[in-house]
């Protein structure tokens, strides 16, 4: 079902008192272990956590007061170099300024990954992994997720954590509720949660409850969507109760809901300025369509509700409800320092639209922005969805 979203700012609410109580970092971020801090601190804000950062995080950081610092962060990261922070930075420090750069929107540079990949093998092939090791180790494998490497080395750090024991449910040398939940979410992103290691993960968060935060409920909702009926119909009572009492209601940590405004029922402000004009071409096309709606949990900014709703175009395009999604860097579709390509954040948006029974439809910036007028536009649109839905993979 789909309804009208309540706008509003209390998908932030949280995080305002935490924000108070953490130290300023920024000065300290002339070298590599003062820019980890500098991570550390904003990462910590956005979540609403005083200690844990291995998951969530993306909305609290793309309220607008933020932009300029995480702007300058993600400088001090290039200025400073890949070889040298992975030279200097611990596991933990690495792990960290990857998860606040992807969660920011960022696509960091491949080479702190591995040089974080690097130490986590090092930790897991001397068999003595503690706790710690394995939170950081998951929080590592979920930026790699968010980075677009779920099929490369984000599923590979699934892997290797899951055989080094990291998805155990009990023990003092077990994952603390974030880090389970960071690697519930990054194992179904790369398609490797099946039944009994998402049970375990949320026995384990289910145990670790007190570390988690709203936001983190709604990346473990996200596993669940990603993961599948094939896995959540095989879980038992303990995971199954914890994920339909906690988690089935949570709001998603998705950076695209921080961008609404404060209003109630401002929904045409609700839109990016290139959703707009999306919605005017889709009146154009005669195509009775939703602005800003929530399905399943997840925001539609562009919607056909009722079957059949383009059925003026025919074909594909008539046959069941219509998520429409216009990409670029405002809507948090892509990523800023690349907006040539998709956020894997975004392609996770896709698949769980669709596994709930709808078509997504996304229309990229680049192409749209070389169309002359409304004519052009309103006709690369009817293209689109004569073409047929995107069908999300993993």
């Amino acid at each position: 079902r789909c309804r009208r979203v309540k706008i509003c700012r209390d998908v932030l609410g949280a995080k305002v008192v935490v924000a108070a109580q953490l130290p300023a970092a920024s000065g300290a971020a002339g070298t590599a272990e003062g820019l980890a801090m500098w991570a550390r601190t904003l990462l910590l804000q956005a979540i609403g956590s005083s200690e844990a950062w291995q998951c969530s995080g993306r909305a609290g950081l793309a309220v607008d007061n933020l932009q300029e610092e995480l702007a300058a962060l993600h400088k001090q990261v290039v200025s400073l170099g890949s070889e040298a922070l992975g030279n200097h930075l611990n596991l933990a420090d690495l792990s960290v300024l990857c998860r606040l750069l992807t969660a920011a929107g960022f696509l960091p540079d491949r080479r702190l990954f591995v040089a974080g990949a690097t130490q986590l093998r090092k930790h897991l092939s001397s068999g003595s992994c503690t706790g710690a090791t394995f939170d950081a180790g998951a929080g590592l494998a979920l930026a790699a997720c968010e980075a677009g490497e779920e099929q490369g080395l984000g599923s590979e750090l699934v892997g290797e954590l899951c055989a080094a024991g990291a998805a155990r449910t009990h023990g003092e040398n077990a994952l603390g509720g974030s880090g389970a939940a960071a690697l519930a979410l990054a194992a179904a992103a790369a398609g490797r949660a099946d039944g009994p290691l998402l049970e375990a993960l949320l026995i384990r968060c289910s145990l670790r409850e007190i570390d988690l935060c709203p936001a983190m409920l709604g990346d473990l909702r996200l596993a669940a969507l990603l993961a599948g009926p094939a896995a959540t119909e095989q879980l038992d009572i303990r995971a199954l109760s914890f994920l339909r009492t906690l988690c089935l209601d949570a709001r998603l940590d998705d950076p695209r809901l921080a961008l609404l405004p404060a209003e109630a029922g401002a929904f045409d402000e609700a839109l990016t300025p290139f959703e707009a004009e999306v919605s005017e071409s889709l009146g154009q096309c005669e195509i009775p369509h939703a602005r800003a709606a929530l399905a399943s949990g997840l925001f539609l900014p562009l919607s056909a509700v009722q079957a059949g709703g383009a059925s003026v175009l025919g074909g594909a395009a008539a046959r069941g409800q219509l998520a429409i999604f216009a990409e670029d860097a405002a809507a948090r579709a892509v990523y800023i320092n690349d907006q040539s390509k998709r956020s894997a954040f975004q392609r996770w948006k896709y698949r769980a639209v669709a596994a709930a029974g709808w078509r997504v439809f996304p229309v990229e910036d680049g192409r749209w922005r070389a169309l002359a007028g409304r004519e052009e536009r309103s006709g690369h649109l009817k293209e689109l969805l004569l073409a047929g839905p995107l069908e999300p993979t993993v």
